[in-house]
C-alpha cells in the first residue's frame, strides 16, 4: 500500500508540474503556444480535420439519399413519342393562343410568370438557358436548345441542339403538351422537362369550388 500511494504521488506531482510548466508557457508566449496547437501536428489541426471528414462524410450520405429518392419519384416516359397522326382529331385546336407554362423537375416554380406564355400561331418561343422565353435556371443549360411552335392545330416541341436530348434527337415532338422530355446538361445532369397548359389557380379555384355539390342546398 505504501508503495502504491507513493506511486500515485508521483504521478500526480508530474502532471501537475507539466500543467504549470504549460500554464507558465501561454502566459510568457500565448502566440507561439497557439501557433503550435494550430500547426499541421497539433490538436487544433487534427481537430479541424476530424470534423471536415466527418462533414464530408454526411454530405455524401445527404447526396446519396436524395439521388435514392430523385430516382424513385421519377416521371416515367418513353424513349422515343412518335407523333400523331396527321387525321387525328382529338387535339386541342390551338387556332387562339394557348397559355403554355413550362414545368422543370426539382426547379422552383415561384418565379411568377415567369415561365408562362401565350405561344401564337406560327411563333416560336424558345427554350433554355440565358435569355430564353421558358427559362431553365436549375443547372447551366445554353440558350435556345429547343423551341415551342404553335401551327395552328398543336403545338410541337423542336429541339435546336440534340445533343441535349438524347431521346429526340433532332425529331419535333408534336402535341407536346403534358408529355415528359429528358433533358441532359453538358455535365450529365439528367432533368425531366414538361409543357403544360395554365390554368389560373383563381379560375381552377372557381370550377373546383363549382363542382361541389351539397346535398340539401
Amino acid at each position: 500500500m505504501p508503495l502504491i500511494a507513493g506511486s500515485l504521488l508521483v504521478v500526480f506531482l508530474t502532471t501537475g508540474f507539466v500543467i504549470l510548466m504549460m500554464v507558465r508557457r501561454l502566459r510568457n508566449s500565448p502566440n507561439r503556444v497557439i501557433a503550435y496547437a494550430a500547426q499541421p501536428h497539433g490538436p487544433i489541426f487534427r481537430e479541424i480535420e476530424k470534423r471536415r471528414e466527418e462533414e464530408v462524410k454526411q454530405g455524401a450520405l445527404l447526396l446519396a439519399d436524395y439521388a435514392a429518392r430523385r430516382q424513385r419519384t421519377r416521371i416515367p416516359i418513353s424513349p422515343k413519342i412518335p407523333p400523331k397522326d396527321g387525321n387525328d382529331t382529338g387535339h386541342d385546336d390551338y387556332s387562339s393562343p394557348p397559355m403554355l407554362s413550362l414545368f422543370v423537375e426539382d426547379q422552383s416554380t415561384n418565379i411568377g410568370r415567369r415561365n408562362i406564355h401565350a405561344v401564337k400561331q406560327g411563333y416560336g418561343f424558345s427554350v433554355g438557358g440565358g435569355n430564353s422565353d421558358f427559362l431553365i435556371f436549375l443547372v447551366p443549360i445554353p440558350a435556345g436548345i429547343a423551341e415551342i411552335r404553335n401551327d395552328g392545330r398543336q403545338c410541337a416541341f423542336i429541339p435546336r441542339k440534340p445533343e441535349f436530348f438524347p431521346d429526340l434527337g433532332s425529331q419535333p415532338l408534336q402535341d407536346c403538351v403534358g408529355i415528359p422530355i429528358r433533358l441532359v446538361s453538358e455535365k450529365q445532369y439528367e432533368l425531366i422537362l414538361r409543357i403544360d397548359q395554365y390554368e389560373d389557380p383563381l379560375m381552377a379555384l372557381n370550377r373546383l369550388l363549382n363542382s361541389i355539390h351539397v346535398p340539401g342546398v
